[in-house]
Formats: C-alpha cells, sequence, structure tokens
C-alpha cells in the first residue's frame, strides 16, 4: 500500500482538533501545527525575534511566551501576520518533516492539522490530500469564546484574517461539516477515511 500526508484545514473554531482525534481513532498517524507552534514559541531563539518584532510585553515575566500578546499584536494586520510567519514558520515546518518522517514508519496515513493562514496546494507542498472542517460562524465564535483565553472581538479580528470555509472548501479534496453532533462528524471522517484507504491502495498498484 501506499502512503499518504494529509492536511487538515479549518478556521478558529472549526473544531478541527477534534475532528483530527476522530480521524486518529480511525487508524491515521495525526500531528497537530499548533502542538508544535507552541513548542516552537517557547524556544529562546523564536522568543527574542519575537520580542524584537513586536515588544517585550510578548514574553512573560518567567521568560515563556505570551500567546495572548502575541495574538494580538500579530493579527492587528496582515503585514503583522506575514512577520510572525517569517519568525516561526521555518523551525515549524522543519519539526513538521521530521514528525511525518517517523509517523510514516508505522502509518500508511499521516493527517496534519494546519494551523489558519494562506490555504492552497502551492501553500502546502507537502500534502496529498486537503480535508477542511466548515461550521457555521456563530457556532464558531461560541466555541471560541467557550475556551476562554479571547473574547469575541478578538476572535473576530482573527477571523477576518483567516480564509473563509468557501474559500478553504474551494481547494479542499474532502469537507467535513462540523456543525451537528459528533456522531454524525464521526460518520463524515469515517466516510473521508474510506477513501483515503482507496488512495493508498491505488499508488501501490500504480
Amino acid at each position: 500500500m501506499g502512503s499518504l500526508k494529509v492536511a487538515l484545514v479549518g478556521g478558529i473554531g472549526s473544531g478541527k482538533s477534534t475532528v483530527l482525534n476522530m480521524f486518529s481513532e480511525a487508524g491515521c498517524g495525526t500531528i497537530s501545527l499548533d502542538a508544535i507552534g507552541h513548542e516552537v514559541l517557547e524556544s529562546q531563539d523564536v522568543l527574542q525575534a519575537l520580542a524584537e518584532a513586536f515588544g517585550p510585553q510578548v514574553v512573560r515575566a518567567d521568560g515563556s511566551a505570551d500567546r495572548a500578546e502575541i495574538a494580538k499584536a500579530a493579527f492587528d494586520a496582515p503585514e503583522h501576520t506575514e512577520l510572525l510567519n517569517a519568525i516561526t514558520h521555518p523551525p515549524i515546518i522543519a519539526e513538521l518533516d521530521r514528525r511525518m518522517t517517523e509517523e510514516l514508519l508505522n502509518r500508511d496515513i499521516v493527517m496534519v492539522e494546519v494551523t489558519s493562514g494562506e490555504i492552497s496546494k502551492r501553500a502546502l507542498p507537502w500534502a496529498d490530500a486537503l480535508v477542511a472542517v466548515s461550521a457555521p460562524e456563530d457556532l464558531r465564535i461560541a466555541r471560541a469564546c467557550s475556551r476562554g483565553s479571547q473574547n469575541e472581538q478578538d476572535i473576530r479580528r482573527r477571523m477576518a484574517h483567516q480564509p473563509t470555509d468557501e474559500e478553504r472548501e474551494s481547494v479542499a479534496d474532502f469537507v467535513v461539516y462540523n456543525d451537528g453532533g459528533l456522531d454524525e462528524a464521526r460518520r463524515q471522517v469515517d466516510s473521508v477515511m474510506s477513501q483515503l484507504k482507496r488512495r493508498c491502495q491505488a499508488q501501490r498498484f500504480a
């Protein structure tokens, strides 16, 4: 059987982490770019670069990253978002490559939960397929607010700098509509997983 690297995309509050867990239960190797990003933010080289770019308030007194302050500074304008990406993306992609290689030693399919940003086949050259997670805007905002770390105004500002669900769906190979119960989302995940497995089998005999 062949192997597939799959990008899982979705905006803030879409529930893509929940969907990622469902793919894990279905047999995918899974990686969270958010988790990698959090680890990278604690590296001293990255913290120093962020403080120089956005100010000392992005680093707490104990030397750890203040993610709320970083988000406030980085998502207030497109050029600031680009600056954040220029600082954090290279170490994130290096660690992603390492983990994908490791996962594919034991799995045929590895799925990567991709943090929001430019969504295109060009922006994700390593991905063999894209799965988008969509949900109504009001539901996404309610989910994000329930986490307690940001208010609705902050969330709407971040969403304004992200691709829309329609834009993600337009480039995706598969869409999971996460606007109902968990059972319905799981049914869709199982359907996508079956199709991904068929792609792996087709690769084997290509």
